[in-house]
């Protein structure tokens, strides 16, 4: 039973790491946050539904409505890591980004009473270091202030996404452990993700502006999502969020690797640094 939940967590960290390479190409094509978020549910939702009423697996019930909470935390949590990204790289931010899972077992270990080991410590001191490690490189070079004002807005919006994905994990675990299907869990979700899109996209531009022109970004960003969030949630039905939820969010790894070969991002002491740490922390709680 461990071989299969801690599979499906690292199928999960491999979709995860995957969107968010496609996040970071839409950032490069100046493509608006909220205007990606609305391309994404409109693929996330009707694929939810159907395959949610195909199944007959979606009860409205406490699941579903920890599911809309985490709607909520999600959707912001996303917005914030793609305004991050358009400042920042993408071999920094996601790292930094998927670190919540820190957040989500401290969370799980306080309020679920899930066990602690040495190896989750040293697990999780190797995640906030790496985390630090990578956080460093985003001091600007030059001591201009464009450039100082440009790494101060990328560490506010990182650091509110970062945490927003911290109590999201946590919800998805409650939502599990409440004895609820993953599908009522992700239909609950989208259900708030989806209305919370398009009020934003009014709320900004007065309008609601679809482009189209980036569809596919969005259907391969939401494609990813649904496939890493779905084997977390089934994860969570057999084992602790404290060791699933960290692994999962690990696919920071394969974006820091693409971010170096696809778009270019400078490669450093402190980056390969922080990598190693975190295939350490990885190996701890897979244990």
């Amino acid at each position: 039973m461990q071989d299969s939940y801690i599979l499906a967590a690292l199928s999960s960290m491999c979709f995860y790491g995957f969107s968010d390479v496609v996040f970071k190409v839409a950032a490069r094509k100046g493509l608006p946050s909220h205007q990606f978020l609305i391309l994404q549910t409109i693929f996330f939702l009707p694929c939810a539904l159907l395959l949610g009423l195909t199944t007959h697996s979606i009860h409205i019930g406490v699941p579903f409505f920890y599911g809309m909470c985490a709607g909520v935390t999600l959707y912001f949590a996303l917005l914030y890591f793609a305004i991050s990204l358009s400042t920042g790289d993408v071999s920094i931010v996601a790292p930094v980004f998927r670190s919540s899972f820190i957040l989500a077992s401290l969370l799980a270990i306080i309020f679920l009473n899930e066990s602690i080991s040495v190896t989750k410590v040293i697990a999780f001191v190797l995640a906030v270091v790496a985390a630090f490690l990578l956080l460093s490189s985003l001091k600007p070079g030059t001591p201009k202030a464009t450039n100082r004002k440009k790494t101060r807005n990328t560490l506010r919006t990182l650091t509110i996404a970062t945490l927003l994905m911290g109590v999201t994990g946590f919800i998805y675990k409650l939502a599990a452990t409440a004895g609820g299907n993953s599908m009522s869990i992700v239909n609950g979700q989208v259900a708030v993700f989806f209305p919370l899109a398009f009020l934003t996209c009014y709320y900004r531009e007065k309008k609601i502006v679809i482009a189209w022109k980036y569809i596919h970004l969005g259907c391969a960003a939401a494609l990813f999502l649904f496939s890493g969030l779905y084997l977390l949630l089934e994860a969570l039905k057999f084992g602790p969020a404290s060791t699933i939820v960290p692994i999962s969010q690990m696919g920071f790894v394969i974006t820091a690797i693409l971010g170096v070969f696809i778009f270019k991002e400078k490669v450093s002491a402190q980056k390969i640094l922080g990598l190693i740490f975190t295939v350490g922390a990885i190996f701890l709680l897979s244990q």
